[in-house]
């Protein structure tokens, strides 16, 4: 077989490899779901929502919005094919950092545990931790993977004007990196970490290091400045009018450790970073044993990096805003690929040790999919039982209505003393898996969503609630959250 030929075979080989494997861990989102935005989106319409996300400066799902609207896509279509892109897209990055990668380390390509981890850390990096919550959202997440394959291919073009390309190179991985930012701002600081991690002779000397430095920073910062200033010109309130940074530095550390220990429950509380400290313990030993100081510098360089890229963001965000989520710190979920990469580019030949990183990555991988297999069904269920309350709630109304012959058309929302986010048993952290139906701003939309009503959504009676809610906490629906006054359904949320 011709050589050319040869090679292609195997990236389609490749790519249906990392293909099986996102669908092993995300497959099962291809089935309608739903999360407190994608209610508003689907009740507000196409043209509401891309008009929300280009404010936002996530210009890509606002083209994903307009064209739905044009060529009238239904939100479930819409859904199913934003799953299908992110599966498609994200497999794309991952071949794209092998690639990067078997050319960094020259390892061959045969099929054995060497390029098992060659495979195993491109999953890791791309398909990473926190890679779960963009699944969340259905109708959002094709265009966040749409952008995190941008974001890696500015990391090729990038590396190959380093390694002495033309200035075209440079350019054009800028230009995409600026189009991958309008997926997700929270995605592009892996652009930065893998720039640092694959740049070649870094530290061969101090030219180099300055050029790599400051070619590195530009293809970093050109995007993200564009970003801010266009999010600003399209009137969003999140970019800062004037820099705060120490405010916004103390409000995201916190958070961002608190994170790092629970991951949102991605991982049992502790395991994540215990994992990743251990992992990354053995590469530093392993390095420090070889007496280079250049990889030593190239492994502080990239920590150095890899903390910037998570906290950066926040510095130009107002601290009232900042909310650190595994959405906004996705790369924070990339921790266990980083060290992995890191430990390819020793070279090293020990097959004890190459037999320990790869059981020790199956074992990360394994703790990662069984809780991210709890995650999507904690998820489902969640989305279940806002159906079920839903449905409830509307037998109860057409009960009233055939009773009295008043025609419902307002909702008030209200909510007990302790509103119960994560259902009993269920896993999730925050707004992840939360009961929708037990948060005041959407309830109302999820209500309108499953009944196909268009019911007036209103503030609360403040007599209304001292009569018949106040001073109650339920842990289950309950008729006496359920209270009809003329036209109006006055709902205690739980």
């Amino acid at each position: 077989m011709e050589p050319l030929k040869e090679e292609r075979y195997k990236k389609i080989r490749i790519l249906i490899l990392f293909l099986l494997m996102n669908l092993c861990f995300y497959g099962i989102f291809s089935v309608e779901h739903f999360a407190a935005d994608t209610y508003v989106s689907e009740n507000v319409g196409w043209a509401d929502t891309a008009a929300l996300y280009f404010s936002n400066g996530r210009w890509l799902m606002t083209l994903i919005c307009l064209f739905s609207g044009f060529f009238h896509i239904s939100f479930a279509v819409e859904k199913t094919l934003s799953w299908a892109m992110a599966i498609i897209f994200l497999s794309l990055a991952e071949l794209v950092i092998y690639g990067l990668l078997k050319k960094r380390t020259r390892i061959e390509e045969k099929y054995n545990l060497s390029w098992l981890l060659m495979i195993f850390s491109s999953f890791m990096m791309i398909s990473n931790l926190f890679v779960l919550e963009y699944f969340i959202f259905p109708e959002y997440t094709g265009a966040i993977c749409l952008g995190i394959f941008f974001n890696i291919l500015e990391v090729k073009f990038v590396l190959k004007f380093l390694e002495g390309g033309s200035w075209k190179s440079f350019v054009l991985g800028v230009f995409l990196g600026t189009i991958g930012m309008m997926g997700h701002q929270g995605a592009f600081g892996i652009t930065a970490v893998l720039l640092i991690l694959l740049a070649k002779d870094t530290f061969a000397n101090v030219k180099m290091f300055v050029k790599n430095t400051v070619v590195i920073g530009g293809a970093y910062l050109i995007p993200c400045v564009a970003n801010v200033i266009l999010t600003k010109l399209a009137g969003s309130a999140r970019v800062a009018g004037k820099l705060q940074i120490l405010e916004s530095l103390k409000a995201a550390v916190g958070q961002i450790a608190d994170l790092l220990m629970t991951t949102a429950n991605f991982m049992p509380k502790y395991v994540y970073f215990v994992m990743c400290i251990i992992a990354g313990g053995a590469v530093l030993v392993l390095v420090i044993m070889k007496k280079d100081i250049k990889r030593l510098l190239h492994v502080f360089y990239v920590a150095v990096v890899f903390l910037l890229a998570v906290i950066s963001p926040f510095l130009m965000t107002e601290a009232v805003y900042i909310s650190v989520v595994p959405r906004t710190v996705y790369v924070m979920g990339a921790g266990m690929g980083i060290i992995l990469i890191l430990y390819l580019l020793l070279e090293d030949k020990s097959r004890l040790r190459i037999y320990a990183a790869a059981g020790y990555a199956v074992l990360f991988l394994g703790i990662q999919y069984f809780n991210t297999c709890q995650m999507e069904t904690s998820h489902y269920v969640s989305v279940g039982i806002d159906y079920y309350d839903v449905n409830y709630i509307a037998q109860q109304v057409w009960i009233y209505e055939n009773d009295t012959g008043n025609q419902i058309n307002r909702i008030c929302i209200y909510t007990d003393d302790s509103p119960l986010g994560i259902y009993y048993g269920l896993t999730g952290y925050g707004a992840i898996n939360e009961r929708v139906m037990s948060n005041t701003w959407a309830a109302g939309n999820v209500y309108k969503r499953f009944t196909g009503t268009d019911y007036i959504i209103e503030e609360g009676d403040p007599q209304v609630y001292e009569q018949y809610f106040k001073g109650k906490n339920w842990h289950y629906l309950d008729d006496e959250q359920i209270v009809f006054i003329g036209d109006t359904l006055h709902l205690c949320l739980y």
